[in-house]
């Protein structure tokens, strides 16, 4: 009898030990994502301040929207405000902030950074860079993760003809809170 006892006891002991680490178990992220997605956009700002230092030295602000296009099917709607300081003909640095709005009404904050060159041989130039997601609503609420991107100019930027479209690729990993 009295080694029924202490059986019962120890098994006790455990069961209140494991709900007691179970509560103190923090809650977890949801199984890291990956995505793939083309983003198409045009400038619809531009604002440019020239540097006296060399030819076609600049620092500036554009936006540009457009569309994304998920590899599983979904758009999304893009906006990006993006901070230069390029060369014309040499390339450049630039950063920025981009929002994408999904159907659902969800979206995907991102802050990101990069440089831009003109590969020889070309007209238009090539940018490649990365950022991460810092803020999402909706079923994004809570997103982490990080991504990088390459792209590259389509048609110039003209204020009367070309809006500097461009196609950009970007590859993303992020987690969500577990629900």
């Amino acid at each position: 009898m009295r080694k029924s006892k202490m059986k019962i006891t120890i098994l006790g002991c455990i069961g209140v030990f494991l709900i007691a680490a179970l509560m103190l178990v923090p809650a977890t992220q949801a199984g890291e994502k990956t995505v793939k997605y083309k983003v198409a956009s045009s400038i619809t700002k531009l604002e440019k301040c020239p540097v006296p230092d060399v030819k076609g030295h600049a620092v500036g602000l554009l936006e540009k929207r457009g569309v994304a296009i998920y590899e599983n099917g979904e758009i999304a709607a893009y906006h990006t405000r993006v901070t230069f300081d390029s060369i014309k003909g040499q390339g450049g640095l630039f950063w920025g902030y981009s929002d994408y709005t999904f159907a659902d009404g969800s979206t995907k904050i991102s802050k990101y950074q990069g440089t831009i060159t003109l590969p020889p041989g070309e007209k238009l130039s090539s940018f490649k860079g990365e950022g991460k997601y810092i803020k999402g609503t909706g079923r994004f609420e809570g997103i982490k993760g990080k991504f990088s991107f390459t792209g590259k100019y389509v048609t110039p930027y003209t204020k009367d003809k070309t809006k500097g479209d461009t196609i950009i690729y970007v590859t993303g990993t992020y987690t969500l809170p577990k629900k």
